[in-house]
């Protein structure tokens, strides 16, 4: 390299590292950056001044600026920040200014500084921002480096004057492109892995009211729209606090992986929470501790940036002169128009600091669906800063109870409450909630954002057409399910069991909301057993009838039984994306069928006097019949096959579909009759829960388990996921079923077709079952390795950050028969098949599995007895076993 372009690069280094020193010493946030700024701008005008030597005599430098925009620009640059720069020319310097903007170029980017660089005449650069909201938002914070500063200072004015004149439709696109960039880094600010640059409430919403404060007023700078009276000082204030803290934290990303790095992955969080000083409290982890000062900062950028833009899109004067003349009086203070509400102007500011008349505003809006206008919510939001917490008398109640009554836009409007603290100022506890981060990936949000969308998926089932919405309809007392929503993780954050936390709070909050006695009684109860519907059918076997008999038992009601089950969707629809499965969904609603049918009838699914289990016998035999015609079986086959139904358990029968069962009898009985032996192995697609069942049916004179450990694991080394096995034992037969997700299984119905719906590829699923043939039947044979899986760089994490314990558990309560062993660990590639080897050494004879993911962690439920029958409740043999499968799975 020239020696120019080493110098340069020391001084880069040098610079660098007294930044780093800087921050190392805890200086503010914006000082770094304007550290930086500043070494950026000399390392840029080095590069400049050695790239204009040899044209100082050209007479074309007087046409051509160098310009910083972007972050550069504003100088909020981050360690490793590219330097975003234009060159401004005359028309008839452009050729110059190409001949520059190479040397720059190359000199920036062997240096270490990565250039973005454009070449623009004013009236091209003017055009372009006209119409692209990202070229605009950049030029907007342009500064002026080097060069002429005559043709900067015309073009800036010109630019300026020409945003104010276009400001309405600059707004409105500005505003469209963060939505869109928003809907890509995240939605919400309370994500768990966060963008701290474009995630929502980071720095990029303080940007965003820059940008539309130059478009509006000509000024990007927030002390100077502080001073225009744009920004209230409340949120002017906000604002440059959490400014500094975020650049801070961007600048900590930087240093710590030497780039670009603006994505707070859980092991940085747990880190920078240590090195900061974040010790945590009573059942709060320092990472989470650390994570609430985040969200804290990024709800109030959000809320700010959320009103300065609605300031910045006032409706149109034919659209407010239509609210007018539409309007009428809902009483003496409140007036409704076709799409909003807002309170008259002479009595706003007594109206904006009552909180009777906000929550009754609130309630009417929720009511008739109708917006609050921005002006009358602002002046609450401003009132309601400056009021002193207090207890809430009757009428603030009666008012909160009246709003959570219907579902309209409730979710929302509770979110504004939550802005303003006064959810907490009705129920206390729930400050603790607030940015409460639940530090795994099975959730996906905060506790208090989780709460909320958990309101809203509930208020989202009364339009739905399904099962679940109709449910949802007949409740009655919608303020119970909807109150219970709201708080059912309230008691998270503490040392205790959540839900025994949360139920005793309940207990407090319904007193404090002079509820009913009965009221009461159910919303504790729904809180303390917000769980039961997961635990039962995600975990348990739903065709033993002691399972559903000992859950009806627990429910004691239908009506508090469609509560539950509603309460339990919502609570799963609002974890995260594609967490609410149809393969959950289903579980959920088989045992909500099951259990309303015992309520109704007093029929116990699965018992030996359950009516269904004879019509399922008698459908099963029709289609042993039938079958039988269509392939010409002989009379001994279907008579082989007629004696294995009448000695097929209870449980089977009740599980599968009749044709399908029917099938696999035929097969059992035709290898019977032949002499035959080897593993009988069949596949079919199973839309109910989207994956396809594998049924594995093998002769063993040995434990069964031996079967399914040799079928898991041949299974999961051909890349597929189990979500559920049963096994059953007939006569000397192992019986197993496994539903199990493969890509590889399914294709698209047009190649290439993304918008087509796939269909399955029974010649993939057929090859995976000859694979299970040969592994289970060559015991000696050596499963093959695992496939490996391949995670992206930026998401792939350390297990450092896994910190919920790893469990096993021994229940020999809840089914006489066997002992119901739970395991909770992370989960990772071929950990089923390493427990079900583990479970064949133990000699541990496996009835039932169910195979519970929660995206990182999982819950696999096992059926065991020990070789005799009898179940595992010898203290030393639980401990052989448990410390066995910690082995296995640690």
């Amino acid at each position: 390299m020239r020696p120019f372009v080493l110098r340069c690069r020391h001084l880069l280094e040098e610079g660098r590292e007294k930044a780093y020193a800087l921050h190392r010493q805890g200086t503010l946030g914006m000082q770094v950056s304007t550290q930086l700024a500043d070494l950026y701008d000399e390392v840029v005008l080095e590069v400049w001044n050695e790239a204009v030597a040899e044209h100082g005599d050209d007479d074309r430098l007087s046409g051509v600026s160098l310009i910083a925009h972007g972050g550069f620009g504003r100088r909020d640059l981050a360690p490793y920040s590219d330097a975003d720069l234009m060159l401004l020319s005359m028309r008839d310097s452009e050729g110059l200014a190409t001949k520059l903007a190479g040397n720059l170029t190359r000199d920036l980017s062997d240096i270490g500084i990565d250039p973005g660089l454009s070449i623009r005449t004013p009236s091209e650069a003017c055009s372009l921002s006209w119409s692209d909201a990202v070229v605009f938002s950049s030029l907007a914070e342009s500064r002026f480096l080097a060069g002429s500063l005559q043709l900067y200072k015309k073009f800036f004015d010109h630019y300026r004057h020409g945003s104010i004149r276009r400001s309405r439709r600059l707004v409105k696109n500005i505003v469209a492109a963060r939505q869109e960039e928003r809907e890509k880094w995240g939605e919400t600010n309370y994500l768990l892995r966060p963008n701290v640059k474009r995630s929502r409430g980071a720095l990029r919403d303080i940007q965003l009211i820059r940008w539309i404060g130059f478009a509006r007023f000509g000024e990007t700078d927030l002390d100077r729209l502080l001073k225009l009276g744009a920004l209230p000082e409340d949120d002017f204030r906000l604002l440059r606090n959490a400014y500094g803290f975020m650049l801070r934290l961007r600048h900590e990303l930087h240093f710590r992986s030497g780039k670009s790095q603006d994505v707070l992955d859980r092991a940085t969080q747990m880190e920078i929470a240590a090195e900061w000083g974040y010790e945590g409290t009573e059942g709060v982890l320092p990472v989470e501790q650390f994570m609430q000062d985040y969200f804290e900062k990024t709800r109030e950028v959000r809320y700010s940036a959320a009103y300065f833009v609605e300031d910045a899109r006032s409706q149109p004067l034919l659209s407010r002169i239509v609210e007018r003349v539409f309007s009428r009086k809902i009483d003496d203070k409140i007036l409704m128009g076709p799409t909003s509400i807002w309170v008259r102007n002479d009595s706003l500011e007594s109206f904006a600091s009552n909180l009777p008349d906000v929550l009754r505003l609130m309630s009417f809006a929720n009511q008739h669906r109708r917006r609050i206008q921005h002006k009358t919510w602002l002046a609450i939001r401003l009132a309601m800063r400056d009021r002193e917490p207090s207890q809430p008398d009757s009428e603030s109640i009666e008012a909160f109870l009246s709003l959570l009554s219907r579902p309209g836009r409730l979710a929302s409007l509770l979110r504004r409450l939550h802005e303003l603290r006064l959810i907490e100022q009705i129920i206390p506890e729930f400050a603790r909630m607030r940015g409460l981060l639940q530090f795994n990936a099975y959730h996906k949000y905060t506790v208090d954002a989780h709460s909320f969308l958990a309101v809203e998926a509930a208020t989202d089932l009364e339009n739905s057409e399904g099962g679940m919405g109709r449910r949802y309809r007949r409740i009655e007392d919608k303020r119970l399910l909807h109150l219970a929503l709201l708080i059912h993780d309230i008691g998270k954050g503490y040392e205790e069991d959540h839900c025994i936390v949360g139920a005793e709070i309940a207990r407090r909050t319904a007193e404090r909301l002079n509820l009913d006695s009965s009221t009461a009684e159910t919303l504790e109860w729904l809180v303390l057993k917000h769980l039961a519907v997961n635990v039962v059918a995600f975990r348990h076997d739903l065709s033993d009838p002691q399972i559903v008999l000992s859950f009806a038992a627990e429910v004691g009601s239908i009506r508090r039984l469609e509560l539950l089950v509603v309460h339990t969707y919502a609570d799963l629809k609002a974890v995260g994306p594609g967490v609410a499965t149809d393969w959950k969904v289903n579980l959920i609603e088989d045992l909500y069928r099951r259990t309303r049918r015992y309520f109704d009838s007093g029929d116990l699914p699965g018992s030996p006097d359950d009516p269904e289990v004879e019509r399922n016998r008698t459908r099963i035999r029709e289609s042993i019949f039938e079958l039988g015609k269509k392939n010409a079986s002989s009379s001994e086959e279907t008579e082989a096959a007629e004696n294995l139904l009448s000695r097929l358990p209870f449980s089977l029968i009740t599980r599968g579909d009749p044709e399908s069962l029917a099938e696999e009898i035929i097969l059992v009985a035709k290898q019977k009759l032949s002499g035959e032996s080897g593993t009988i192995c069949t596949a079919k697609y199973d839309p109910a829960i989207n994956a396809t069942r594998y049924t594995v049916i093998r002769q063993e004179d040995s434990l069964s388990i031996g079967t399914f450990s040799r079928a898991t694991g041949a299974l999961s080394t051909s890349g597929l996921s189990i979500l559920r096995a049963q096994i059953e034992t007939v006569d000397d037969y192992a019986w197993d079923h496994f539903w199990a997700t493969d890509p590889n299984a399914m294709k698209p119905l047009v190649p290439n077709d993304p918008a087509t719906a796939p269909v399955f590829d029974q010649r993939r699923a057929d090859q995976v079952c000859e694979r299970l043939r040969s592994l289970i039947d060559s015991p000696d044979l050596p499963l093959p390795p695992h496939r490996k899986t391949w995670k992206a760089a930026d998401i792939a994490e350390p297990e450092s950050v896994n910190l919920l314990p790893k469990k096993v558990v021994f229940d020999n309560d809840t089914i006489e028969r066997y002992t119901i062993i739970s395991i909770f660990a992370y989960d990772e590639v071929g950990l089923l098949s390493r427990i079900a080897a583990t479970l064949t050494k133990l000699r541990l004879v496996l009835s039932f599995a169910k195979i519970d993911t929660h995206l990182d962690q999982v819950a696999d439920v096992f059926y065991v007895s020990e070789s005799d029958g009898s179940r595992i409740t010898n203290s030393d043999r639980q401990s052989e076993v448990r410390q066995a499968l910690l082995d296995v799975i640690g």
